[in-house]
């Protein structure tokens, strides 16, 4: 069986289970989830020399669909959290904390926003906020703050290590700005 068989067998047999696995993973985007199926069966073709001999190669279409859309997912919350914050755009939609929060969270909010640039300072305090909780990659905080990536890494292993000591202050925050969870301290 040549290579072209073998993946079009592949395929046939995988495709309506991944379908069925992502509309319940990513029920709100079946455009999204058809660009995640096409990925995924584009990365397997690009490793079809080793799954021809994978021992479960539909085992790996399903953890490489679910990896997909997890991080779908993901960049999706931070595009919407950057886009609510955003001061960019004056007609966009109001940012998360004037539609979701009270105005007794947003003073709470406030205070604890203070009191991490205290422990941090302002700077590292910006850096790890883009990093954890925008989900910018360290070569673009290092670009804006004009840094090295290599010195924004040190910042945000050591404001880690800060928070480390003050986790409460940290998740107050991921709590009331985006209501998900983020990378671990």
């Amino acid at each position: 069986m040549d290579e072209r068989q073998w993946f079009d067998q592949l395929y046939h047999a995988h495709i309506d289970l991944l379908f069925r696995l992502g509309r319940r993973l990513l029920p709100e985007s079946e455009d999204a989830l058809l660009d995640i199926l096409q990925e995924v069966f584009l990365a397997a073709w690009g490793k079809r020399a080793q799954l021809m001999h994978h021992p479960n190669p539909g085992g790996w279409l399903v953890e490489a669909l679910k990896f997909r859309v997890m991080s779908a997912r993901t960049k999706s919350q931070r595009k919407t959290l950057r886009e609510a914050y955003s001061l960019d755009e004056e007609d966009s939609a109001a940012p998360v904390s004037e539609k979701e929060l009270s105005p007794e969270q947003s003073a709470i909010l406030a205070g604890h926003m203070h009191k991490l640039r205290e422990l941090l300072g302002e700077e590292n305090a910006d850096i790890f906020i883009a990093w954890a909780l925008e989900g910018r990659s360290a070569a673009e905080i290092a670009a804006a703050h004009g840094l090295t990536a290599s010195c924004v890494w040190m910042r945000i292993s050591r404001s880690r290590k800060k928070l480390a000591a003050h986790p409460e202050l940290f998740y107050i925050l991921l709590v009331m700005l985006t209501g998900f969870s983020a990378r671990s301290l």
